[in-house]
């Protein structure tokens, strides 16, 4: 079991496996991480099984089937009441696919995410409200505004991302010391 974290928002992830008495199970991966989903998905019953992937992969020996987020929110929808959703791929990604499913009326314990593959984070910005891919480092520039931005533990399920506020407001000229984020 994973550290509780210590600010609250932060999301945990634990362990995934195959839920019981479900009509379709419904796999959803980026291509960089189908290897982590990959004996999930073998183990799941055939005929009771789907594979959505984004990217292009270098293995397709699963049937796998490239889209986007608009056309996995008509899988989703489509789906019988008694499915399950696991998803892998950058914590942006996960909560993008988690909000879809829930959305399209799934409860949160019919969706299952793998911890995400990477300490890349997706940053909202509270100022100009930008939200700014693969941040690996705070504080970072937002790429809306430009601000100097904290990368805070403060995580939010809507966007899909962490929260950063200006870090340097009351004096620009006082830049902070470069962290790597974990």
């Amino acid at each position: 079991m994973p550290d509780e974290p210590l600010i609250k928002s932060r999301p945990t992830y634990t362990e995934v496996s195959l839920r019981p008495n479900t009509q379709k199970h419904l796999f959803v991966s980026t291509a960089q991480s189908l290897s982590r989903i990959r004996s999930l998905y073998e183990a799941a019953p055939k005929g009771e099984k789907a594979l959505y992937l984004f990217g292009k992969p270098e293995v397709t020996d699963l049937g796998t089937e490239c889209g986007s987020l608009s056309e996995l929110d008509v899988v989703i929808n489509a789906l019988p009441l008694a499915s399950a959703v696991y998803v892998a791929g950058d914590e942006g990604f996960l909560w993008d696919v988690h909000n879809l499913a829930e959305k399209a009326g799934l409860a949160s314990e019919q969706i299952q995410l793998l911890a995400p593959e990477s300490n890349k984070r997706r940053l909202f910005c509270t100022h100009c409200y930008a939200i700014t891919e693969e941040v690996t480092y705070s504080p970072h520039a937002c790429s809306g505004c430009g601000r100097l931005l904290l990368v805070r533990d403060h995580y939010s399920k809507l966007h899909g991302a962490y929260v950063g506020v200006q870090i340097n407001a009351e004096d620009p000229a006082d830049i902070p010391e470069t962290e790597e984020l974990v």
